[in-house]
C-alpha cells in the first residue's frame, strides 16, 4: 500500500529534509515514527529535499508498507503524537502505486521572506533573512518579471552534473509586501526548482533593490547561463516550500 503525508515543518531544529547518519534531519524523525507504528522499516520519498533551515507550509511525501491503515486520522495522530513539535503531519492519505510525490508532481510554489530592519531581530531571524538595506521594492517588482516562461535557469543554481537540463518553467513571478512594507514576500510558482534556485533568485533580487544591479540585468544574467553573474545566494531561514499541486 502507498500512502501520502503532506508535512508542515519549522526547518530551523534539522540539517535539511534528507537523512544523514548522526545528524537530525526531517525525513530522519518522520521514519523513526513510521517504524515506531508499523514495525517495519520505512523509507519516505518526498517532493523534494529542502536544505538546512528551510521550512514547509505543504511538503509531500510518500511511503510504501505492507500494512493497511484502517482509520487515517487515529494514524495522523499517533505520528504527530511521535514527532518533534516542529513538524506536523496535515494529511495522511491512500494513493495508487503509480503516484510519486516528486515526479508527478505538476507545480509547486516557493515563498523567499525578507525582513527591512536596521536592528538584529533575534525573534524573526530562523524565519526570514533580515535585510539591513534600503531596497527599491519598485524595481525588485520590475525585475522579478524576466524570469517569468521556460528559461536555463543556469545562472540561479548550483551546478549538478546528475541533472540532465537546468530548463524550468516558472508561472508565476512577483513580490508581495507586508507590515507596512517592512516584509517583502518573493513569490515563485513553476514546474520544478534547481537546487538554490530560489534563493540565489532572491539574492539577485536584493541586489537590485539596493542598486547593485539594474533592472534589465534581471535578463542579462539569466541569458548569460553563469552563477558567477548572479547575486549572493541567500540564507535558507526565509525559504517556505509552500505547495505541490498534482493536478494539471
Amino acid at each position: 500500500m502507498r500512502y501520502l503525508l503532506t508535512i508542515s515543518y519549522d526547518g530551523s531544529d534539522f540539517y535539511g529534509f534528507q537523512r544523514q547518519n548522526d545528524l537530525v534531519t526531517i525525513q530522519g524523525e518522520i521514519e523513526k515514527a513510521l517504524y515506531t507504528i508499523l514495525q517495519e522499516d520505512i523509507t519516505i520519498c518526498a517532493s523534494g529535499r529542502t536544505d538546512a533551515g528551510v521550512h514547509a507550509l505543504g511538503q509531500v511525501a510518500h511511503f510504501d508498507t505492507t500494512k493497511e491503515i484502517d482509520n487515517l486520522d487515529k494514524f495522523k495522530y499517533s505520528l504527530n503524537s511521535l514527532l518533534p513539535k516542529s513538524i506536523d503531519i496535515l494529511n495522511v492519505e491512500p494513493k495508487s502505486d503509480d503516484f510519486h510525490a516528486r515526479y508527478s508532481a505538476k507545480k509547486k510554489t516557493y515563498i523567499y521572506k525578507i525582513y527591512l530592519s536596521k536592528t538584529n531581530e533575534p525573534l524573526k531571524r530562523k524565519y526570514f533573512h533580515i535585510c539591513s538595506y534600503e531596497l527599491d521594492i519598485s524595481k525588485m517588482k520590475e525585475a522579478i518579471k524576466a524570469i517569468i516562461g521556460e528559461h536555463d535557469f543556469s545562472a540561479f543554481c548550483v551546478e549538478n552534473l546528475q541533472i540532465k537540463s537546468n530548463v524550468r518553467e516558472i508561472y508565476k513571478a512577483y513580490i508581495e509586501e507586508k507590515d507596512n512594507g517592512k516584509e517583502i514576500d518573493i513569490v515563485l510558482e513553476g514546474n520544478g526548482f534547481l537546487h538554490n534556485m530560489v534563493r540565489s533568485i532572491a539574492g539577485t533580487l536584493v541586489d537590485v533593490g539596493r542598486g547593485r544591479f539594474e533592472v534589465e540585468d534581471m535578463k542579462k544574467i539569466l541569458d548569460s547561463k553563469n552563477h558567477q553573474k548572479a547575486g549572493k545566494t541567500l540564507d535558507g531561514c526565509g525559504l517556505y516550500l509552500c505547495s505541490v499541486n498534482y493536478n494539471v
